[in-house]
């Protein structure tokens, strides 16, 4: 039987993946709004999610140590990214490179491995909770490292009249 939950939780992770990733790559102006707004979206289908979560001993064993893969993957991706002072008014933009994008897809790849690893191979027990987790990890540890690196320049962020 298709769990069409699953295919959606697996879609839409693709989705938000494939966003983040383009709009690292392409030169962007760095705001305090858009540090916040994507881990809040990512949250809110967390808590959406939760109902349907049914953690296991062995489920959060594999939670931990895909949380602690995607803190250091994401740390890894923010090596590829650059801050710099916009040309037009001097504030904060970032950019990355296509190895940004290979190391999250290193990241999906070692949290598709340690699912098979810790027994989860029927993709119709695969939860949101468990896909979204990794890419707000992920996600978190990007914006954590723009701001300080923003910081560490002394660069302003951008506003919404800029």
């Amino acid at each position: 039987m298709i769990n069409y939950q699953a295919i959606q939780s697996i879609l839409l992770t693709i989705v938000i993946v494939g966003f983040l990733v383009y709009r690292q790559i392409r030169p962007r102006r760095l705001s305090s709004r858009g540090l916040i707004l994507m881990p809040i979206i990512v949250v809110y289908f967390i808590v959406q999610a939760l109902p349907t979560f049914h953690p296991t001993p062995t489920r959060l064993v594999e939670m931990g140590v895909t949380a602690a893969v995607s803190i250091v993957f994401g740390l890894l991706a923010c090596r590829q990214l650059k801050v710099y002072a916009s040309d037009k008014t001097g504030k904060a933009m970032a950019s990355g490179s296509w190895e940004y994008f290979l190391w999250w897809l290193g990241a999906f790849a070692v949290k598709a491995i340690l699912s098979v690893i810790f027994g989860e191979t029927d993709l119709s027990k695969v939860s949101e909770v468990d896909i979204l987790v990794p890419v707000l990890l992920l996600v978190v540890t990007r914006n954590v490292y723009l701001y300080l690196r923003v910081n560490k320049l002394g660069l302003e962020l951008h506003t919404r009249q800029d």
